[in-house]
């Protein structure tokens, strides 16, 4: 369990880790072969129920079942340590049962003296047995799980009642030949074995299951346990099947409240898993060697590495020199982190260097990170040195070069040495030029921090949208943004509350931070590839330096992801609603960016004019000419439908979302057209639908064809008189398409057509002609009423009219192929015949959402990227960490049918202003 260097005393560990971290990995030797390897406890109980007190704390894990037990030296509601930072506890837990079959351990605090021993319990009911019930449950209902979770949480409460019972003294046997029974407990052999090996229930008479005789302890245990695995199961279900004894509370915050390990200071940003560069130390280990959660704020990791020094002083020992290891790698993942910096700069001072950066200095010198660089002396070094750099032109190299000089010259303590790679370092990076060459150096990626890549997407696009941008980057210029925090702005005709308003200005702060780490990595990925500032001893840059990434802030995604409750209605939110998709996400966004600007801003704040744009709406009955008067509707994304067909292309579905249509069954007809249109026009392409016959959503996958180039002239008016050529050469289309499909053959499951069977059926008869005429042939037929003359005269007949019929038909064919590649050509010529006005837009960003079904899958989004000093176009896609240059033959396809990845939502820029709206550099 957690960290321990020796039998007798472990490193002192802060308090919150000892909570959060290794109290959660403690598990029996015996039970962890039945559990995943990565299995930490969920503390749980049942609601309403608890076996805490001032000095004792109690709670089993949901999910296997051990049961933790704590007893505190001191009492207490919350026994906090004498030092505002917190306990530091020392002490071993032991994951060997004793001869009861329980661990045990005992910690102490070095500070405050603070005692905790700890007890934990094997459960009766053994992992295996559980998981076996579970598994053969759900798999007699693989095509409903839920209802297959019902079967098992029917099962585990019938289980739990009766050996409730049994603890009461009711030892009535279960008979297993009674109707009852056998409907909740189907006497399966995974139920057979929890009944017999994990509650000790006997089989007598072959029909009936017998309580053990001696309940005891271990019969109740099983009881709670049952209740809690009931409790488990049924969070699956739909809340109204739910039962509200077997609910479960969760107990690890009021652990940590127990221990008074709750109090700590936490960072804002999470620091995500990396590997140094060189090294096999990863950050979660680096973390677990110092005993601070993930989530300390960098002045707690810097009090457990001061603790840690305090009790063991000596510099050069190994333990020194692995506790600065880990202090390194923190430091190299949180990047901004001044604190941590300046402790790792006074460590270097001492004489401590990252084994780290070491190694990976070595490997990149002498072709051997093991090297001991001690052994060599410093005229070979510098050697050494010089032939690499002689090696390369390239600044970014010669610069790292110069780094890993400067490491080794620490490591070696050579003041002269470290003196000769400050001057070199310094005389590289006076060749840096000012001006950063973006369209070298891609834009930066953003992490996933869980189920975010659609998020990331939305994010990278309003990055790429300059006035948005330049927007947020002025946050704190007290104009731009309501940062007094004034209230009197208004959302569809409510005033906004003081907490909606600070809640959009702590959005906007947050994009901030964010855009300026997009900006700052790229311009730092460009100039060079350290991750330190200077030449000190700490590691160089995580993984490959060319691919920085950046972790968007958790409060940031959550503000986005999920609607907390008492929002406005303008954004269709509900209280606990998480955001599913990208237009809901961009809608989020949105309303918090307008929420954020003065109250003197009128209902059309610069957001609405750069995103919003308006129909006009008319309706006629059909039995009568007058016209309803027309409605004005804004509009921040077009919902576009897919067409049944195999393909369509985007100016088709856009000409069937203006086209009228008829709205209600008393042949009302409802037609639409633009009044303006936006600078950013953004278009959802409606892919989920919803199967009203299964009641389950499903994602339609066809294939649409992208246009770099569209225009909305066409819809600026209700009579589109200009359409008629288009409306001619589709319906064209449609008859030829129509005398096509005609010649495919009805019979079911034959993938030929007409012409095909033809040539099938004229060579069968050719070869029964020339069957006719062989000798053996003509015996056979001898020997048969029918003639051989008469068979070679049939075939040849049949063959001659078939090939008269093929050559007909093929004819036609050939023909009705070129009327549709002419047809076809000519819509496409009017499709990318755009005039260059304020309806014309340019495609910016495509949003690809990968996955068969609308529950699963992956998102990523293509960002149009353009060079105005040279003029150049490219697409870049943003997946993710991951940016890289793409082809556009990989955005514009013309194939068929797409299996998975395919277009979701579409951003167009106006054409006549994307240079001032679409830009990706720094």
């Amino acid at each position: 369990m957690g960290v321990v260097d020796s039998p007798t005393q472990s490193i002192g560990v802060v308090g919150a880790y000892f909570a959060k971290t290794q109290l959660s990995e403690w598990v029996p030797a015996n039970i962890a072969r039945q559990l995943p390897s990565q299995h930490r406890h969920i503390w749980v109980r049942l609601s309403g129920t608890t076996n805490n007190s001032a000095n004792s704390w109690q709670a089993t894990c949901r999910d296997c079942l051990c049961q933790c037990r704590l007893t505190a030296s001191s009492s207490g509601a919350e026994h906090s340590c004498i030092d505002q930072d917190g306990h530091h506890f020392h002490g071993t837990f032991s994951s060997i049962p004793n001869s009861t079959g329980e661990c045990s351990g005992s910690t102490r605090c070095c500070k405050c003296g603070l005692s905790v021993t700890g007890t934990l319990c094997p459960p009766v009911l053994m992992p295996e047995i559980v998981q076996s019930l579970e598994r053969t449950r759900l798999l007699l209902h693989s095509h409903h799980p839920t209802q297959g979770t019902r079967d098992l949480v029917t099962t585990i409460s019938t289980l739990y009642k009766i050996t409730k019972n049994a603890c009461n003294g009711d030892i009535r046997p279960i008979k297993t030949d009674s109707e009852k029974p056998r409907k909740l407990l189907k006497f399966d052999p995974s139920c057979i074995r929890l009944l017999e090996e994990g509650l000790g229930f006997q089989l007598r008479l072959q029909t009936e299951y017998h309580p053990p005789s001696d309940t005891g302890v271990r019969l109740e245990r099983a009881q709670d346990e049952l209740a809690l695995i009931a409790g488990r199961m049924q969070r699956k279900l739909p809340e109204s099947e739910r039962v509200a004894g077997l609910l479960l509370e969760y107990d690890g915050e009021q652990l940590a409240r127990w221990l008074g390990a709750h109090a700590y200071e936490r960072r804002q940003q999470q620091a995500g898993l990396a590997i140094l560069a060189g090294s096999g130390t990863a950050v979660d280990d680096a973390y677990r060697r110092l005993g601070v959660p993930e989530d300390a704020s960098d002045a707690v990791v810097a009090w457990a590495y001061r603790r840690q020094v305090e009790e063991d002083p000596e510099t050069g020992g190994p333990l020194a020199q692995r506790r600065y290891d880990c202090l390194s790698t923190i430091c190299a993942v949180r990047t901004s982190s001044d604190e941590l910096l300046a402790l790792v700069d006074s460590e270097r001072d001492r004489g401590l260097v990252a084994s780290a950066a070491v190694h990976s200095a070595c490997a990149a010198l002498f072709g051997d990170p093991h090297l001991d660089i001690s052994a060599v002396d410093p005229d070979t070094l510098r050697e050494v040195f010089l032939a690499r750099l002689s090696d390369t032109h390239k600044t970014e190299a010669r610069m790292e070069l110069a780094a890993h000089l400067a490491i080794l010259a620490c490591a070696k303590r050579d003041q002269k040495l470290e003196d000769y790679a400050a001057e070199v370092k310094l005389g590289i990076e006076t060749q840096v030029v000012e001006k950063i060459n973006t369209w070298v150096q891609l834009p930066i990626g953003l992490a996933n921090i869980g189920n975010t890549c659609y998020l990331n997407c939305m994010l990278q696009c309003l990055f790429s949208i300059l006035p948005i941008r330049n927007a947020v980057l002025r946050f704190g210029d007290k104009v731009t943004w309501n940062e007094a925090c004034e209230l009197g702005r208004r959302d569809s005709g409510r005033v906004l509350k003081e907490d909606e308003v600070k809640t959009a200005l702590k959005f906007v702060a947050l994009l901030r931070t964010l855009f300026e780490s997009l900006v700052e990595k790229r311009v730092e990925a460009w100039s060079a590839t350290l991750a330190n500032k200077g030449s000190s001893g700490y590691p160089l840059a995580i993984g490959s330096p060319m691919f920085p990434v950046v972790t968007p802030d958790r409060e940031l995604a959550d503000m986005l992801l999920t609607t907390p409750s008492g929002q406005s209605s303008s954004l269709q939110q509900r209280s606990g609603f998480q955001q599913q998709d990208v237009d809901e996400c961009m809608a989020q966004c949105v309303s918090l960016l307008d929420h954020a600007l003065p109250p003197n801003y009128d209902n059309s704040s610069w957001i609405e004019q750069l995103l919003a744009g308006h129909l006009e709406i008319t309706t006629t009955d059909g039995s009568s000419p007058t016209k309803e008067p027309p409605t004005k509707e804004a509009f921040v994304n077009l919902s576009l439908n897919l067409p049944a067909a195999a393909s369509a292309d985007i100016n088709e579905c856009l000409d069937a979302f203006f086209a009228p249509t008829e709205v209600t069954s008393d042949s009302r007809v409802r037609s639409s057209r633009i009044l303006d249109a936006p600078p950013v026009l953004c278009i959802q392409v409606q892919r989920v639908q919803f199967d009203m016959a299964k009641m389950q959503a499903f994602k339609i996958n066809s294939h649409l064809r992208l246009r770099s180039q569209i225009s909305l002239t066409r819809f600026t008016g209700f009579e589109r008189g200009g359409d008629s050529r288009l409306e001619e050469l589709r319906q064209k289309l449609e008859c030829i398409d129509q005398r096509l499909r005609t010649l495919a053959l009805p019979a079911a499951g034959n993938d030929c057509d007409v012409l095909g069977a033809l040539e099938r059926v004229q060579a069968f008869m050719d070869g029964v002609g020339q069957w006719a005429q062989l000798d053996a042939a003509q015996q056979l037929l001898a020997e048969l009423p029918q003639a051989p003359d008469s068979v070679m005269e049939t075939a040849r007949s049949i063959s001659l009219q078939l090939n008269s019929l093929s050559s007909v038909l093929g004819d036609s064919k050939r023909q009705w192929d070129v009327e549709r590649a002419e047809t076809v050509s000519e819509i496409n010529s009017i499709y990318e015949t755009v005039e260059v006005d304020s309806m014309a837009y340019t495609l910016h960003a495509v949003f690809i959402h990968s996955g068969m079904t609308p529950e699963f899958g992956h998102y990523w989004i293509y960002v149009r990227d353009y060079d105005r000093g040279q003029g150049q176009v490219r697409w870049l896609k943003f997946n993710d960490s991951y940016v890289t240059v793409v082809d556009e033959s990989e955005i514009f396809k013309n194939g068929g049918v797409e299996e998975a990845a395919n277009p979701y939502y579409l951003v167009y820029a106006r054409t006549l202003d994307v240079d001032g709206i679409a830009d990706l550099g720094v």
